[in-house]
């Protein structure tokens, strides 16, 4: 009888020690446990904070872009603009140059017939002299 209490003292004793391990070893998994869900949730607010940045920096670039885009339709509405109106200038200088072509054909022809009328004149005059003789 007394091997049968020294036996269950010693498996109450195993007993208690096994269930001090088990505290011991769930403490240890709980406080693991509670360090990877610390370590995940750090994790997680760094992504959160990372995925806000790049969503500014995202929102810059597009303000950048639509600057941009506007500031090439203006450029391109002036470069068309600018031909429209060196287009115009070349219209007026061949304009100009033909007219001043025209001038200078007049003003030749007038000053042919001019000294075609002075030697003409002359041959009167001349003639009028040589008749008077």
């Amino acid at each position: 009888m007394q091997e049968e209490v020294t036996r269950r003292e010693v498996v109450a004793v195993d007993a208690e020690q096994q269930k001090q391990n088990i505290q011991q070893e769930l403490m240890q998994l709980r406080q693991n446990s509670d360090h990877q869900i610390k370590s995940k949730v750090k994790l997680i607010e760094e992504a959160e904070y990372n995925r806000k940045k790049v969503e500014e920096e995202i929102r810059l670039i597009r303000l950048q872009l639509e600057s941009t885009e506007k500031q090439r339709e203006s450029a391109e509405t002036e470069l068309q603009d600018l031909r429209a109106r060196a287009e115009e200038a070349e219209r007026q200088k061949r304009q100009a140059q033909e007219e001043a072509e025209r001038l200078r054909r007049q003003v030749k022809e007038e000053s042919q017939k001019k000294r075609e009328a002075e030697e003409e004149l002359k041959r009167k005059v001349q003639a009028e002299r040589e008749a008077a003789r």
